[in-house]
């Protein structure tokens, strides 16, 4: 694939040109729709009232709401005008908050009200003494509040700006320059900043798109959250570069709601985490029927159980949808598969590297390539992250010398070039000296076919080193015996290699993207089980 060297600005508006009639953004929850063209008239007004404020080319601009239409929009401005968009999770507390303002030295912060209320703006308030920096709040609201501007008001600003600014600073614009700080959730210290330039988050998009099939006739069912990567860079940003549609169906994840817009909407591609495809097939109101228009998809967040891919193909009759595998260090996608792989790749790969990215498999101690099959550290290079935002030393840590990005993860790599992880390299579990693959152990759970969602996760044994727990959600209200479960897996894997633990869950702790949080269950199993000599609960 040639590398694109545009920016942001400059694709959407020659997509804006060759599409304007084009559906570019419906939100079913509010009742907005755009065009290609009528968008990019929204995000020239909002870039011309942000330029009026004063926001200038580099500045960080905070963004935390959740999926409305003012949040395509906004991302856009900024990029149009060279300022460095920072995402941030609606659901974040105080402590997160303050961290983030104050680590991206961010001048202006572009909010919602709140998910319930107004607390997101009473924080922001209480924050702006403890962050001199932060000039300006803008509050998309039909409400005013001390001190910040509306975001109604912000529109109008750009009335007043002189003819050729914005012009005169999208020409200020490079491909290389940064066009977001995104935060990595943190389970263990602070969250880091991945800064992100226009040219790797283009070039991914269009690569991964083009892998995929998606053209301007596609319409993109989004209810990913778009503070995440996932939501704003492989599904929104990517689909706009490529004039197909966005569908918004609500603000937060609502199963109901999604089901319906998919319907009504008729839309054609369907993205997610396995979590959240699992609540949209086990819903009461999905039908099968309502999905006939959807031929493609990607799957993505967090591994994909083989038997939900087989559902999703042979039940829903989704044929087109792939899997994919990425990190936002990588600027988005690494590896994906095709759509015509045979179902058995789709199952048991992610797929390929897209033709953008370089991949190897190295062995985590020396460094050195591996041949085909065998187990090692993912390592990536081509267009990554510019740097961790204030952090050389945990930059330096992340991409090596010759500008491989190191991973966490195992996986092995055929001869065809498929890939297939097998853990993370902290996410391994040694049981008296035996290591143990958690995903192994969930293939064969999800066998069961009253098992909708499992996880195999490791907790500390003070002489074990870590012991191995395996809970699970069925279908349903029905009850699976936890010995019935037990006697599969032992009858597979033995008893060296087998859970101890066993319970059926109602769900599990999760982010908001979908991705399950292990190391809280491994708190709650810690306390649960520790000094246990049964073996089921």
């Amino acid at each position: 694939m040639k590398t694109v060297r545009k920016t942001v600005g400059e694709l959407l508006t020659d997509v804006s040109r060759a599409y304007p009639r084009n559906d570019a953004l419906i939100h079913t929850e509010t009742n907005t729709r755009f065009t290609h063209q009528l968008l990019q008239c929204e995000v020239e007004r909002a870039a011309r009232g942000l330029l009026n404020v004063g926001v200038t080319k580099g500045d960080r601009v905070a963004l935390w709401a959740p999926n409305i239409p003012e949040w395509i929009v906004a991302q856009i401005a900024l990029a149009r005008i060279g300022a460095v968009l920072v995402p941030i999770d609606p659901g974040t507390e105080r402590e997160d908050l303050h961290y983030i303002l104050e680590q991206s030295e961010a001048r202006v912060a572009i909010l919602a009200r709140g998910l319930e209320g107004d607390e997101h703006v009473q924080m922001i308030q209480s924050e702006r003494y403890r962050i001199p920096r932060l000039e300006h709040v803008i509050v998309v609201s039909d409400t005013s509040f001390h001190d910040t501007i509306l975001w109604t008001e912000l529109m109008d600003m750009g009335d007043d700006l002189p003819p050729g600014r914005l012009e005169e600073r999208e020409g200020q614009v490079e491909p290389e320059d940064a066009l977001a700080i995104m935060y990595t959730s943190g389970t263990t210290g602070h969250p880091k900043g991945v800064v992100l330039d226009h040219l790797a988050l283009i070039n991914k998009s269009i690569a991964s798109t083009d892998r995929q099939g998606i053209g301007p006739r596609d319409r993109l069912c989004l209810f990913f959250p778009l503070f995440h990567m996932f939501g704003n860079t492989c599904i929104a940003l990517a689909g706009l570069l490529q004039g197909a549609a966005l569908v918004m169906p609500c603000r937060t994840f609502e199963p109901e709601r999604v089901l319906r817009a998919v319907d009504r909407e008729a839309c054609t591609a369907v993205y997610g985490s396995p979590s959240m495809l699992i609540a949209l097939l086990d819903h009461p109101q999905f039908n099968a029927k309502k999905w006939r228009s959807v031929t493609k998809g990607t799957l993505g967040g967090a591994p994909c159980p083989v038997e939900l891919m087989k559902r999703i193909y042979n039940e829903v009759g989704v044929s087109d949808v792939t899997v994919a595998y990425g990190i936002t260090e990588t600027a988005s996608w690494i590896t994906m598969t095709h759509p015509d792989d045979p179902l058995e790749r789709r199952t048991g790969t992610i797929g390929t590297p897209l033709p953008v990215n370089e991949v190897r498999i190295t062995n985590p101690e020396t460094d050195e390539d591996l041949p085909p099959g065998e187990e090692g550290e993912l390592c990536i290079r081509g267009f990554l992250m510019k740097e961790y935002y204030r952090m050389p030393a945990a930059t330096a840590a992340a991409v090596d010398r010759n500008g491989w990005f190191h991973s966490g993860d195992l996986g092995q790599m055929d001869r065809q070039g498929y890939v297939k992880i097998t853990g993370r390299l902290k996410d391994v579990i040694v049981r008296d000296g035996v290591r143990i693959h958690p995903t192994e152990l969930e293939e064969i759970l999800y066998s069961i076919p009253e098992i909708s969602e499992a996880q195999v996760f490791g907790f500390p044994h003070p002489k074990r080193g870590q012991e191995i727990a395996a809970w699970f959600r069925v279908r349903g209200k029905k009850a699976l015996p936890p010995d019935r479960v037990r006697k599969l897996i032992e009858s597979q894997v033995g008893l060296e290699r087998a859970p101890r633990y066993y319970k059926q869950v109602e769900a599990f702790p999760m982010t908001r993207t979908g991705k399950v949080q292990k190391f809280k269950m491994a708190r709650m199993a810690e306390k649960e089980y520790l000094g246990a000599d049964t073996g089921s609960s």
